[in-house]
């Protein structure tokens, strides 16, 4: 961590996922020209957690969601490692942001999303609000979606205003 002024900074990690690209092989060609017009969803996904074992957890999902099906196109951004905020007496934590298509609707991707938290370790019910965590999935972008529900906002709330958001897709070219 940088400390200029008694603040502290983010610095970012010499990753071996950034940059990452994993783009799927071309699909078999169809007579149906309607099956080649499909167009696939555009996700902006961010990632984080502060447990020891959250950088090789990041590595594991790129993995996985490189072999999914329906998920192409995958571009991460580099792992910034930021002090904690909500609850700030825990471990700093690691964040990166992943860029992706997909054939998934916005439900199947939150659907997909909170999987992937269990099957890393997450547990389903949390100890308190903005717990430490050893992978945190999220939603910031869909498209243009614009959605307001109690479970699911998209736009993703207040991603503007974090760092941990803002930087890593600075280095996507997308702010």
């Amino acid at each position: 961590m940088l400390n200029i002024y008694g603040e502290t900074l983010m610095y970012v990690y010499a990753s071996t996922l950034y940059p990452s690209f994993f783009i799927k092989r071309k699909r078999a060609k169809f007579s149906n020209k309607k099956n080649l017009i499909k167009t696939k969803n555009l996700v902006l996904l961010g990632i984080g957690g502060n447990k020891p074992k959250t950088p090789n957890v990041f590595s594991q999902l790129l993995k996985t969601l490189s072999m999914h099906p329906k998920i192409f196109n995958i571009i991460s951004s580099p792992i910034f490692k930021n002090p904690a905020f909500g609850f700030t007496h825990q471990a700093d934590f690691d964040n990166a942001v992943l860029l992706l298509r997909t054939d998934y609707s916005l439900l199947e991707v939150y659907r997909l999303a909170f999987y992937l938290e269990r099957r890393f370790g997450r547990p389903r019910v949390r100890e308190f609000q903005n717990a430490p965590r050893v992978l945190d999935v999220d939603i910031i972008l869909f498209n243009k979606v614009i959605l307001k529900r109690a479970y699911l906002r998209i736009p993703h709330k207040a991603w503007q205003n974090r760092q941990s958001v803002c930087i890593p897709m600075s280095f996507l070219g997308i702010l």
